[in-house]
């Protein structure tokens, strides 16, 4: 392992693995590259396995095109490095929507460790409702959603989550959601009353807008990362 030590700073802020691959964020200093960062993380590990390019062109962003490439997972070979998918945005430059729809797309994938993976974080949205991967995954998967401490992931939870938006109201549950990214999370949301309802205040509020989960009688839209970056997904994983 080699750890960047800092002052005052512990834990792995700069740390990497035997044989991780890992972007590092460099800066000229005096004729000698350094590491653009200290105190917060300056190295993020590329978690979805080997690519011989970023996806998209130069024409965008840099951290775009790295947050996609750690959600780039190519056919039945990827490796999922990090259990916590969410980390590898580590620009912040992906949607919370988009997030959702590539995650989505992950729960397709061939390989348990990453569905398991992109399941765990769907579950992590708590009350948000985003949780029909959990009757996708079997029984094992089920259980190892909770291998590494996550305490996100139990039967009683979820039916807890479910049991608590029996009897909310559409209208009260939208009206405090200002974020656009935020209501089209709502109109996919695992209750099936609530999402027609939700896809009918959609509509009202944003008329002709073809990017949500409505009409709610389809699965949730799902996307997957190409060299051409994220697509929708049709069907099942491509081989």
């Amino acid at each position: 392992m080699e750890v960047f030590w800092v002052v005052g700073t512990t834990g792995d802020w700069n740390a990497t693995e035997d044989g991780e691959r890992a972007v590092f964020p460099l800066r000229m200093e005096k004729g000698f590259y350094r590491v653009a960062g200290d105190w917060n993380r300056s190295i993020f590990p590329v978690s979805s396995g080997p690519h011989s390019r970023l996806p998209l062109d130069d024409s965008r962003p840099l951290w775009e095109r790295i947050a996609l490439m750690n959600l780039w997972f190519e056919g039945k070979n990827a490796k999922l490095r990090s259990p916590d998918v969410a980390r590898n945005d580590p620009g912040g430059a992906l949607s919370l929507w988009r997030t959702m729809k590539l995650l989505r797309g992950l729960l397709r994938h061939p390989r348990s460790g990453i569905r398991v993976a992109a399941c765990r974080e769907l579950l992590s949205m708590g009350g948000w409702g985003q949780d029909e991967c959990w009757e996708q995954l079997s029984d094992e998967e089920q259980t190892n959603l909770r291998a590494g401490g996550y305490t996100c992931c139990t039967a009683q939870k979820i039916a807890k989550w479910r049991r608590e938006k029996q009897d909310d109201g559409a209208a009260r549950l939208w009206k405090p959601y200002y974020d656009r990214d935020e209501k089209r999370l709502l109109t996919t949301m695992n209750n099936s009353r609530l999402r027609r309802e939700f896809c009918r205040l959609d509509e009202l509020e944003y008329p002709g807008d073809q990017d949500t989960g409505c009409p709610a009688d389809r699965p949730p839209p799902a996307t997957i990362v190409t060299e051409n970056g994220d697509v929708p997904l049709v069907g099942s994983w491509p081989p």
